[in-house]
């Protein structure tokens, strides 16, 4: 694999990880605000509004759903 495709797959992984915290935050704490700190350290309270957007750029993904 090449370096990009690297980097594809772990950008991938990582939005899913950041969408299964989710979930698990708001099934268990339904009021709970979740917050997203960018690379630039600035930091963003983290809605459902993002969600779709994550899960929208998912699906247009061509990584396997294993």
């Amino acid at each position: 694999m090449s370096e990009e495709e690297l980097e594809h797959e772990r950008c991938v992984d990582d939005d899913y990880a950041v969408v299964s915290q989710f979930y698990t935050a708001k099934r268990r704490y339904p009021t709970i605000p979740f917050y997203l700190r960018d690379e630039n350290g600035e930091t963003y309270e983290f809605g459902w509004s993002l969600i779709y957007q994550y899960l929208d750029k998912l699906a247009e993904s061509s990584y396997p759903d294993y």
